[in-house]
């Protein structure tokens, strides 16, 4: 039985937060100023991540070690992570889900690498909460270019098809499950194929028409070579030169076509080195997978990606519940703001803050203006 879905997120006096609470959903889309504090509002969960893969910290422990850096994120040391302005070195942080709450206290002097956290009373019984933490997966925004060959994990036995922060590992496992069926829900319709290879095929092709993909093992020097067609009768190429789009979204794909029900992947700026129409096909894709049972984190400057998203809901691909929309809007007098757009089934927003996606419709109103003579 999978761990109950993410559903809130509660920090206090970590990093530029004095206190945070977001919703969660399926699909978390998180959007709003630089600097103003998505990444932040995720490391939280990518923390116990790295302490629970680590064994330095389990859910159904009373305390533990959070180490700041690691293969998920590398954050410096306890001084730059306990809030400054707060009164005491102890950072909070809770985890609700469904009808269970995790609930943690995290502590560390001016130069320690790690936190030592302890579960609070406030806590309920979830240890299948570490398995799930486990399991996730992190694409940063900083993700592999067009290499000649990419390495293989050093440790797989048992382990989560992680693709790595920076999608380092995705050959690998492509490598491994490229014969593996894929169950109806999650193929793309485009795509006959049944197996993770065709499926791969399926959904790059939505973003870049008629391409493929192919590694190639090279035992010799432990590595695997990625290439990519743009046709099916086309010319096997290197990925230095079809292009930035498909080396940056082909690990997305391949950690989603990945995980199981319940795994949770973290997506920052699916839409690099993407056309619009990409994007928009992008942020549909990762409806799909929401609605499959993979729930997503994912950060996000497009409004393309929001588009497709919203498209997704309006066409029955996403319920509405199962998509949380929230936009950081940055400092103020009152603490870090977080709007939280709902959305309907029709995919409309009831509201659009200042700052939040509205550029395109400030452009063109200026541009509508006429010039001076």
């Amino acid at each position: 039985m999978s761990s109950p879905t993410l559903r809130e997120l509660v920090v206090e006096d970590f990093k530029c937060f004095g206190q945070l609470s977001i919703p969660l959903a399926s699909l978390s889309v998180l959007s709003g100023y630089n600097g103003a504090g998505k990444s932040t509002a995720l490391q939280p969960i990518l923390l116990l991540a790295q302490a629970a893969r680590r064994r330095t910290w389990s859910s159904d422990q009373d305390g533990g070690d959070l180490p700041l850096n690691g293969e998920i994120v590398r954050l410096g040391s306890a001084g730059d992570v306990i809030r400054a302005q707060s009164l005491d070195t102890t950072a909070r942080f809770e985890l609700v889900g469904d009808n269970k709450i995790l609930a943690l206290s995290a502590t560390g002097k001016t130069g320690a690498r790690s936190l030592s956290v302890t579960r609070r009373a406030d806590s309920d019984e979830w240890p299948e909460l570490s398995e799930k933490l486990t399991r996730l997966v992190h694409l940063s925004a900083v993700r592999g270019g067009p290499a000649e060959a990419f390495p293989t994990p050093d440790r797989v036995a048992g382990q989560a098809p992680d693709v790595g922060a920076d999608g380092r590992f995705a050959s690998y496992w492509y490598h491994e499950l490229a014969d593996v069926e894929i169950e109806l829900k999650r193929r793309c319709p485009d795509e006959p194929g049944t197996t993770f290879r065709k499926q791969v095929d399926g959904w790059l092709s939505r973003l870049a028409p008629g391409a493929n993909a192919n590694v190639q093992a090279l035992p010799v020097a432990s590595m695997l070579a990625l290439q990519f067609r743009l046709s099916e009768t086309g010319e096997w190429r290197r990925p230095a030169n079809v292009g930035y789009g498909l080396t940056y979204s082909f690990p997305i794909i391949v950690a989603l076509l990945a995980a199981r029900a319940g795994d949770i992947v973290v997506i920052d700026s699916p839409e690099a080195h993407l056309h619009p129409q990409a994007q928009s096909r992008m942020g549909r894709m990762l409806a799909t997978f929401a609605a499959c049972g993979v729930q997503l984190f994912v950060e996000t400057h497009s409004d393309h990606v929001l588009n497709g998203i919203r498209l997704a809901v309006r066409d029955g691909v996403l319920g509405a519940h199962e998509l949380s929309v929230l936009f950081f809007a940055g400092n103020s007098k009152d603490g870090h703001r977080v709007a939280t757009p709902a959305i309907d089934r029709e995919g409309r927003l009831d509201e659009w803050p200042e700052g939040f996606f509205d550029e395109h419709r400030k452009s063109a109103a200026q541009l509508a203006r006429p010039t001076r003579a």
